[in-house]
């Protein structure tokens, strides 16, 4: 039901493939190769739906719906279908979890550190290079089959919550207490 209703205050059609692109720094974030890979796809039922902040006007073509900045991402996660990062370099992309926490199969590049995470073909797909837009648009075309990304929704909901903020800082807590007392017991 909330898909429906965000597929539909997006304008998207039934049968459309929503695939999203989340973030600022469009060009560090590879933006230009997403395009590119939609393009070269030519599935006329793939749309490349672009939130954040930059420069619309460099990026304008066909087939691209630019939401920019958007506060609350819970709408084109809900619309989405397939998410796509194709960076050029990113510690670890939080819109990547965002999108595996929504059940949104992951395009992105080794550049980007939540490809660490990603299991191939379960997760999403990792590619090498984000310049490489025959691997992009072939990974989008993978992805593009619903049974797949139906199939891959509960790995990719499990992964996320392996990731949870609160979980991690538990985590980081435990470390840092440990170091602690080890630290206490080789000083005394």
């Amino acid at each position: 039901r909330k898909r429906a209703a965000a597929r539909a205050q997006l304008r998207m059609g039934p049968d459309e493939i929503a695939v999203l692109f989340l973030g600022s720094g469009w060009e560090r974030k590879g933006l230009r190769f997403a395009i590119a890979a939609m393009a070269k796809l030519r599935d006329q039922r793939m749309r490349l739906l672009v939130a954040g902040r930059g420069n619309e006007r460099k990026y304008r073509t066909g087939g691209v719906t630019f939401l920019g900045e958007i506060e609350d991402v819970r709408l084109p996660l809900a619309a989405g279908d397939i998410f796509i990062l194709p960076t050029v370099y990113d510690p670890f992309s939080n819109a990547s979890l965002e999108a595996m926490a929504a059940g949104l199969p992951v395009i992105t590049t080794r550049a980007n550190g939540c490809s660490e995470i990603m299991e191939p073909r379960v997760h999403g797909s990792v590619v090498d290079r984000p310049d490489d837009v025959k691997a992009l648009s072939d990974a989008l075309h993978f992805w593009s089959d619903e049974s797949r990304r139906l199939t891959a929704r509960p790995a990719l909901l499990e992964r996320a919550t392996q990731f949870d903020l609160s979980r991690n800082v538990a985590h980081t807590m435990e470390v840092l207490l440990h170091s602690r007392e080890s630290a206490e017991s080789t000083s005394g």
